[in-house]
Order: structure tokens, then C-alpha cells, then sequence
């Protein structure tokens, strides 16, 4: 009878066990970067029985955190986390060995970066290109940065033009255009680092 008991033990706790790793979450040990290949839904957990927290556009590139059987637990914005099946990620290099930066609209290469002293200003006209002076519109040393040049400049997530100059603008200083006093007082001046794109 004793025995019986301590193989009915042992079964039951092989069938918890059993059941406790069949489907485990795994930590992603190197980083990896996935594109949806469709646009997806971003889960709650990992499976299609949990409610949609997101959505994921199709072409988009996002960190993968961990898996889980047939699901990627995903990071799709800069403070959020879902899950999303693996059948419409297709992995791809990791960022790491050539860097990317990824706007609202599309993903440049980074050529290099440069360490700036930034100024602000505002107030309209035209630039030296011709072109109208507006939010988007970078003033730079054409010596150091050539007119045209499209530029990330992640403190404001946005990629701007390299378009006009000014007297001050020397060396290592650009002055980005704003769309008021009040935002150019926000930022006042500041050391970044830009990333010039090709």
C-alpha cells in the first residue's frame, strides 16, 4: 500500500513538472531584432486568447526580449511590451554590427556621428538653400556638415536637414530652427551628438 502511495506520488509530481516546463519563457541571451511581415497585434501574454494591447505595423523592426513556444515577447515603443506570434517576425542582423535609426516614417543608415554644440532660433524667412525656414530645418557649418545632409538628432526623434548657416554657426555648432521663442528657451543650448545619415 505504501508503495502504491509513493508511485502515485512520484507520478503526479513527473505530470506537475511536466507541465511546468512544457512551454517555458526564454530570455533572449543575445539581442535580437525582428520585422513584422504583416501588421500584428501586440498581446498581453502568449496567446490569442489575451486581449490586444498594440498593434504592430507591417515593416517594422522591434527588440525581441524573450519567446515562448510560437510567440516573441516584444519591445514595439520606447516604453512598451507585448507579445506577437513568431509566423509573422522574420528575424533580422542585429543592429549592433551596422546601426540604424528607425523614425515615424523610415529607417536611415548612421555614416558617423559628431559631437556638436547646439543652439535654437526661430522666427521664419528662408534658408540659405532657398528652401523656407521651418521645424526640420538645420543651420550648420557647410564645411563640417555639407548642405543636404539629413541628420538624427535624438533628443528631439526627429531627422533634420542640413540647410542653412549663419555667422556664429562655425566648427562643431549648429543651430536648429524652432517654431517658437518659447521652444527655443526650452532648449537652450546644449552638447549633442548627432547622427549623420546617408
Amino acid at each position: 500500500m505504501f508503495k502504491n502511495i509513493l508511485k502515485a506520488t512520484a507520478f503526479v509530481s513527473a505530470i506537475t513538472i511536466m507541465i511546468g516546463i512544457s512551454q517555458p519563457v526564454q530570455v533572449e541571451a543575445a539581442t535580437t531584432y525582428v520585422k513584422s511581415t504583416a501588421n500584428l497585434n501586440v498581446r498581453k501574454s502568449a496567446s490569442t486568447k489575451y486581449k490586444s494591447i498594440g498593434i504592430l505595423k507591417t515593416g517594422k523592426t522591434v527588440k525581441v526580449l524573450a519567446s515562448k513556444g510560437g510567440w516573441y515577447k516584444i519591445q514595439y515603443t520606447n516604453n512598451k511590451t507585448g507579445w506577437s506570434s513568431k509566423k509573422y517576425l522574420k528575424k533580422v542582423t542585429s543592429t549592433s554590427s551596422k546601426k540604424t535609426t528607425t523614425t515615424s516614417k523610415k529607417s536611415y543608415s548612421v555614416k558617423r556621428t559628431l559631437k556638436v554644440r547646439a543652439y535654437a532660433y526661430t522666427g521664419g524667412g528662408y534658408t540659405s538653400m532657398g528652401t523656407r525656414a521651418r521645424y526640420g530645418t538645420l543651420a550648420v557649418d557647410p564645411r563640417v556638415i555639407p548642405y543636404g545632409t539629413k541628420v538624427y538628432i535624438k533628443e528631439l526623434n526627429k531627422v533634420f536637414t542640413a540647410e542653412d548657416c549663419g555667422g556664429g554657426i562655425k566648427g562643431n555648432k549648429v543651430d536648429i530652427y524652432m517654431n517658437s521663442n518659447s521652444a527655443c528657451n526650452r532648449w537652450g543650448v546644449r552638447t549633442i551628438t548627432l547622427q549623420i545619415l546617408k
